[in-house]
């Protein structure tokens, strides 16, 4: 008994051969995973003499040879009872992972089913799909079930240069990243070593094509690296577990492929094999964390819309009662002196002066309703400017504290100042009708291509999980997506007795 063997091997009896796994040449047919058990013929034993036995390996990637320690010699029918043994528990394992790219390749697919058809859930699907392809056409059931041929192997050969740029199709399609030359480099080198290995599994082409995987798989492996951490210190959603998954899988593949760590003598089967179970963990963590993060956001917009609604009325409201009566009042004055005019009656000048003030007054009114929508000198000033303005007027009309603190803010987009001046409104307006607060620290700085704005009030605390399930004005739902429009991040923070702070922080171009 032999162990495995990396990849396919002869043996030879005293210059007779007695056995093989795989095929060896040009019809190259890989059995990494067999444990090799052969009967030793009696009639070319030497009895009175030196008896060699010769093993003829072929190998094309990675560690060849044999992987498990010693050579075992014994009775056939107890090393057989061994090697069942072994092939039991890695088609145990084999069944396991057999299962786990199932239930993943079937959870992608009601993804899609239901509608869910971005494109880096598309190309998990595709990189699920090219692995568990690649898992199944190189395990040990699949070989003792007679099905592995040399068309087989090359179809493996091919897949298995594949799966790098999968990962990178999917990488770049979750971080909505362009195609730049270095990506395209990178997906034509491995089409094009995958291409070479299907029509020409010639060895030497082969061991120099596997040198060149290699360079390719290592620059891969830099450039999704760095993708994760550019994502990860920008605090981009749910970056912090593909970085993980990014580098199980990267630590994995290097230390299989270039450091040499084996894992099949112990567990049957390869390092990767672990890292790509790993790494599609994260990932569907991630976009189902991204799924419900949609959900909730298509829940926001219907609560928003309804916002609208209310804010709609609330306007109409203001204006009945508080414009509506006014210019009423102005309408009846001015009929009357209509009247007096007609009868000839003299018109005191006392009245024209007070006509002007209820109009200046009724003008006042409609445009502070017209400017707590939008400042009309919004797109003209700084956004500290904006906030300060706004501040200073509710302060004035509730008598709430309110602390503006600056620490250097640059000029921003306009259509992002806009949004922001919507978030920190929102805010505010949360703060003054729900917190009892006396007092509010608005606080606006940078931190590098990031603009922070923070909220903090000394009002009692509240739930915000519970907050959020009410349909009640736009709320903290709203400004979420608002803030996930801008690419950033919300939190908050709340506590009976040190109030609550909700701060954003968005990248800045």
């Amino acid at each position: 008994m032999l162990g495995r063997i990396g990849d396919a091997e002869e043996v030879f009896l005293n210059g007779i051969k007695i056995g093989g796994e795989g095929v060896i040449g040009k019809r190259f047919v890989e059995a990494t995973k067999v444990v090799r058990l052969y009967e030793i013929p009696h009639d070319l034993l030497k009895y009175h003499g030196t008896n060699v036995i010769a093993i003829r390996v072929m190998n094309t990637y990675l560690n060849g040879g044999i992987f498990d320690a010693g050579v075992t010699f014994g009775d056939y029918n107890a090393l057989l009872i061994t090697k069942l043994k072994r092939d039991k528990t890695i088609g145990i394992a084999e069944f396991c992972f057999f299962t786990f790219f199932a239930i993943f390749f079937v959870t992608c697919f009601f993804f899609y089913i239901k509608g869910l058809r971005d494109k880096e859930y598309i190309y998990f699907w595709l990189f699920i799909s090219l692995y568990a392809m690649l898992f199944v056409l190189g395990s040990l059931s699949f070989y003792n079930a007679g099905f592995k041929t040399p068309y087989i192997q090359q179809i493996i050969n091919s897949i298995s240069t594949l799966i790098p740029a999968s990962l990178v199709l999917l990488l770049i399609h979750v971080y909505q990243k362009k195609f730049n030359i270095y990506i395209k480099s990178l997906l034509l080198t491995f089409s094009a070593i995958a291409l070479i290995n299907a029509l020409y599994p010639v060895y030497v082409l082969k061991h120099f094509l596997y040198n060149v995987w290699k360079v390719a798989f290592i620059a891969t492996a830099a450039f999704t690296v760095f993708l994760a951490i550019k994502a990860y210190l920008k605090k981009i959603y749910e970056s912090a577990p593909i970085l993980l998954g990014i580098t199980g899988l990267v630590i994995g593949f290097i230390l299989e492929s270039i450091g040499g760590l084996d894992l099949l003598q112990i567990t049957g089967f390869f390092l990767w094999d672990y890292s790509i179970a790993f790494f599609m963990i994260c990932i569907m963590y991630a976009l189902t964390a991204r799924y419900m993060r949609i959900k909730e956001l298509q829940s926001a917009s219907v609560r928003i819309f309804k916002a609208h609604e209310d804010e709609r009325k609330r306007l109409a409201r203001e204006i009945h009662d508080g414009v509506g009566p006014s210019l009423l009042s102005i309408k009846l004055r001015l009929q009357m002196l209509e009247a007096q005019a007609k009868a000839g009656n003299q018109v005191e000048e006392e009245s024209f002066s007070e006509l002007l003030s209820e109009v200046t007054n009724t003008t006042d009114e409609l445009r502070a309703v017209a400017m707590d929508l939008r400042p009309s000198f919004l797109e003209n000033i700084d956004i500290i400017d904006a906030i300060r303005w706004h501040a200073e007027k509710l302060q004035e009309r509730l008598g709430m504290q309110i602390e503006v603190a600056n620490e250097g803010v640059i000029n921003i987009d306009p259509k992002m100042k806009d949004t922001i001046y919507r978030i920190y409104q929102e805010t505010l307006s949360n703060a003054v009708k729900h917190s009892e607060a006396t007092a509010v620290d608005i606080v606006l700085r940078m931190d590098g291509n990031f603009f922070l704005l923070e909220v903090k009030d000394n009002g009692k605390g509240f739930n915000p999980a519970k907050t959020e399930t009410k349909e009640e004005g736009l709320g903290l739902a709203t400004i979420r997506e608002r803030v996930e429009l801008l690419g950033g991040i919300l939190r908050i923070k709340s506590s009976d007795t040190m109030g609550t702070s909700v701060s954003i922080e968005v990248p800045v171009e």
